[in-house]
């Protein structure tokens, strides 16, 4: 049995998968690890390439796109490792990112969830690699970027937790799904990715499901990687991701947060969810078709 089961979902990833791949085979070989990608019938040959540079991964095919979280799960019972990684294809590793991650979880039996400090390619943070609970009023503060103007005010800034520093491990709601660890035994006590969510959302659904039963998700800034952000999977299909976004957003706002809200907020939370989705997609169309702006 494997340390780490590494689970990966591929969609027309070619040109970054192969990077994220270099970089896992100068992990730290301290940990032994698996690595299975489910591939969500790609066009670009990238299972076939994948079989051919990297003999070790083991593939698995779907005839259709299948989204982000029934093909994690795919992964997830195959693997063996006694624990989990899900590890987005535009990822880049440093040697020891993962064992780091092992390593926190070694020490912390009652760490269920751990996630690293994520950068941009240019190493600026990533700051949704920690977050709070996305509550309404958490949400307006980070769609008028409240939490950019004070930063410091734990009440607009829970969303992606502004008052906590980028360098602090520190207990959070939920962790970033581009490169997340957990124990098996969070997989065997709260069950598989909730698969209404398509490939957004997922992350901090199953991170909230584990808070409540009862194991502590960290953030953990020892550990860092690179995520690209914006290179293939459902980059590569604009609408599916606009529409994935906010369906993720209603999904979990219905799950988890409208039984404490009076009917009115929900109303307007439904509401702003919505327009926001025929401004976004209006607004892409226009980048793409008018201004021919990708």
């Amino acid at each position: 049995m494997p340390d780490l089961s590494i689970c990966m979902v591929s969609l027309n990833c070619w040109n970054v998968i192969r990077m994220c791949l270099d970089s896992l085979q100068t992990s730290d070989s301290t940990i032994t690890y698996e690595v299975i990608v489910v591939d969500n019938a790609s066009t670009d040959d990238t299972p076939q390439l994948v079989k051919q540079h990297y003999p070790y991964v083991r593939i698995i095919q779907n005839t259709r796109n299948v989204g982000f979280t029934k093909a994690t799960n795919q992964a997830i019972e195959q693997s063996s490792g006694r624990y989990i990684l899900w590890l987005n294809t535009d990822t880049i590793l440093y040697p020891d990112s993962l064992s780091k991650l092992c390593q926190f979880l070694d020490q912390h039996p009652s760490v269920g969830i751990v996630g690293p400090k994520v950068l941009n390619p240019d190493g600026t943070f990533q700051p949704q690699c920690k977050r709070g609970m996305p509550t309404p009023l958490a949400s307006l503060s980070y769609l008028l970027k409240l939490d950019r103007l004070f930063p410091n005010v734990p009440a607009f800034g829970q969303y992606l937790l502004t008052y906590i520093s980028e360098s602090q491990t520190n207990q959070v709601d939920a962790v970033s799904g581009c490169c997340l660890m957990a124990r098996r035994e969070v997989w065997n006590d709260i069950g598989s990715l909730d698969e209404d969510f398509f490939g957004f959302g997922e992350d901090l659904e199953w991170c909230v499901r584990a808070k409540k039963a009862g194991w502590d998700v960290w953030y953990y800034p020892e550990s860092v990687i690179f995520h690209l952000k914006g290179q293939g999977g459902a980059h590569s299909k604009p609408y599916h991701k606009i529409w994935g976004i906010h369906q993720a957003m209603w999904l979990f706002y219905r799950k988890y947060l409208m039984i404490e809200y009076h009917p009115l907020v929900t109303v307007m939370v439904w509401l702003g969810i919505w327009s926001k989705l025929g401004i976004t997609s209006i607004y892409t169309w226009l980048r793409r078709n008018v201004f021919q702006i990708s």
